[in-house]
Parts: C-alpha cells; sequence; structure tokens
C-alpha cells in the first residue's frame, strides 16, 4: 500500500482578473499535490464562474510555498 503524497502549498498568479469582483483573483494560495492541479483548481472554479476573459485566466507563474512533508526541501512546513 502507498502513502499518500504530501500536499503542497503553491502561490498561483494569472495573467489577468486583478480585481474584478472586488477581491483580487490574480493571486491564488492553493493546496494540492503538485503544480499542475493547484493552476488546475484555479482554472477549473474560474471557468465555472465565468469570470473575466479566457486570456485573463491563464497562468503566468505558480511558486512552491511549503510542503506537508516532513523532511521538506522547500524549507517551509505546511501544516493542515
Amino acid at each position: 500500500m502507498s502513502s499518500p503524497s504530501p500536499l503542497k502549498l503553491y502561490l498561483v498568479i494569472l495573467r489577468g482578473l486583478a480585481n474584478s469582483t472586488g477581491v483580487s483573483l490574480k493571486t491564488s494560495y492553493v493546496v494540492a499535490e503538485n503544480s499542475d492541479d493547484a493552476y488546475r483548481k484555479v482554472r477549473q472554479w474560474l471557468d465555472e464562474k465565468d469570470y473575466g476573459f479566457k486570456h485573463e485566466r491563464e497562468l503566468q507563474s505558480v511558486e512552491l510555498l511549503a510542503s506537508s512533508y516532513e523532511y521538506t526541501d522547500v524549507r517551509t512546513r505546511l501544516f493542515l
């Protein structure tokens, strides 16, 4: 039986959506297993809500901030 993957905290920054709802949707903090999943979560939510234009929902960057793994190389521990 394999152990579950450690969860990680990512900072996801999009190309647009700076202030479309009173809350900046350009920047999100996401808990996910990997960077692709982090962006996918944000993008899926924005697509469902139909916020902004599609080109504004495109990824600008993803940064790994912390990991729930005990001996993380990130140097910052994520507690869930």
